[in-house]
């Protein structure tokens, strides 16, 4: 269990009525009975935080249903002079903890530069938005919204060339031309990539650990992946240099979400369920449900039971035969009747 689970397990950093919460260790808010406050639409309290116990910010928020899409949006109340900053989750993203009756909003978080209102009034902050079906799965559920009020670095360069220079900062100019590379990398079909030891650790632990001193692969110089082919070496290397992968729905999303668990890049497995999410189809779905859980992604799980949901007949696909997880029927068998 990392820290962060761990301290909403015991209570820390959470906003919730009146429960003591610092404001400088605000992690997330509490929104009770979710289920019930989407289908009547009203304004609720969640609770709010302190500072050396006096009272600081309080959040609010208000229900509304526009067809068959339900609104939440988030207002904040600040007691201090002047602007402010609170970060929020930055999507509408559901991320499930199979363990608990918890479900989280996107754990990345956006800043918001906020006015104080007179006499105590709210700041509407922003809104997020939920398909029926994921309110039906938010049932006997508590949600929570990440939050931080730790002011980002003020910087005083241009947005537009802070833009640039993001958008430029990457080694794909090292892929054309390796520079001083330092290392082989050799797929299982025999084709040899030059590249840098240096950016390889720097992105990936697993190649960390691999290219220390006293290991085989690092004296030598070289290491050959006999379990990953030529194209999904060449993408898992762009990603490294790069941060993405051109022409992604091209490539295999399946293999490369299998490799970006094995090296540990966070980034290529956003990609690759992203991909995958969009080529869930009648004939897929059941692999990809199958492989998401494998894998721990629980972006692409929950994309994945939605879909069937919605096409219930795909479970009179064989591939629904095979699946040898109990655990997983069990839970795919609960939402389908949440």
């Amino acid at each position: 269990m990392n820290n962060e689970n761990k301290n909403v397990k015991e209570g820390k950093g959470i906003i919730f009525g009146h429960n003591p919460c610092q404001t400088g260790d605000a992690k997330w808010m509490c929104l009770e009975d979710i289920y019930q406050k989407f289908h009547r639409p009203n304004v609720y309290d969640i609770g709010g935080t302190t500072m050396e116990d006096v009272a600081d910010y309080w959040f609010m928020y208000i229900t509304k249903q526009v067809g068959n899409i339900f609104l939440l949006e988030l207002f904040i109340c600040s007691r201090q002079e002047g602007s402010f900053n609170v970060a929020l989750s930055s999507s509408s993203e559901l991320i499930f903890d199979r363990k608990s009756d918890i479900v989280y909003l996107d754990t990345t978080l956006k800043d918001y530069q906020l006015e104080k209102e007179s006499n105590l009034a709210f700041n509407y902050v922003t809104t997020y938005n939920f398909t029926d079906l994921d309110v039906d799965l938010l049932k006997d559920k508590k949600l929570y919204i990440a939050v931080s009020f730790r002011s980002p670095p003020k910087i005083d360069l241009d947005q537009n060339i802070i833009d640039f220079v993001k958008c430029n900062h990457d080694f794909g100019a090292l892929l054309e031309d390796p520079i001083d590379a330092d290392f082989t990398i050799e797929s299982s079909e025999g084709d040899k990539f030059q590249v840098h030891k240096v950016i390889l650790a720097s992105q990936s632990e697993v190649f960390k650990a691999m290219l220390k001193e006293e290991t085989a692969e690092s004296q030598n110089n070289y290491v050959k992946l006999i379990d990953v082919c030529t194209e999904d070496l060449q993408c898992l290397i762009e990603f490294i240099y790069t941060g993405t992968v051109k022409e992604l729905e091209n490539r295999n999303c399946f293999n490369l979400l299998i490799l970006s668990d094995k090296y540990n890049l966070k980034g290529l497995k956003d990609l690759a369920q992203y991909a995958l999410s969009l080529q869930l189809s009648t004939d897929s779905v059941l692999e990809i449900l199958v492989l998401a859980d494998m894998y721990n992604s629980d972006t692409l799980k929950f994309s994945a039971l939605k879909f069937i949901k919605k096409n219930v007949t795909v479970l009179g696909n064989s591939m629904f035969d095979e699946i040898n997880n109990a655990e997983l029927v069990r839970e795919l068998c609960r939402y389908l009747v949440t």
